[in-house]
């Protein structure tokens, strides 16, 4: 029972630490790596449209909240939304994702605007 309990976690924690990079890192593995463990995490997995649909679903939404959250550092508010959806176990390395995702958008934009 101790073996099936532990594995249930696995996957999140060793997807965090395969994707321990620099910050070089591109960004999309982040969020492939954020998309995936959110696929288990969530009860039906996340609901994700095409770009070009019109509305956005509940959890895009809730991601875009995340985002933003962590972009003006109210981490409060980026904690609130963990706990909203996730269970404990899940939260810090959804949490880890999410923040270095932005980050790693944040800097290929400042990146980009030098340039």
């Amino acid at each position: 029972m101790r073996q099936c309990r532990a594995k249930a976690g696995l996957e999140a924690f060793e997807t965090c630490r395969l994707l321990w990079h620099g910050p070089r890192e591109a960004v999309q593995d982040y969020a492939d790596a954020l998309l995936r463990i959110l696929g288990t995490s969530l009860p039906k997995g996340p609901l994700i449209h095409d770009l070009r649909a019109e509305e956005r679903s509940f959890d895009e939404e809730w991601l875009l909240a995340r985002s933003g959250a962590l972009q003006h550092d109210d981490h409060c508010s980026a904690t609130f939304l963990l706990r909203a959806r996730l269970l404990l176990y899940l939260r810090r390395p959804v949490g880890w994702l999410a923040a270095e995702l932005v980050q790693r958008m944040d800097a290929m934009t400042e990146r980009n605007h030098i340039k």
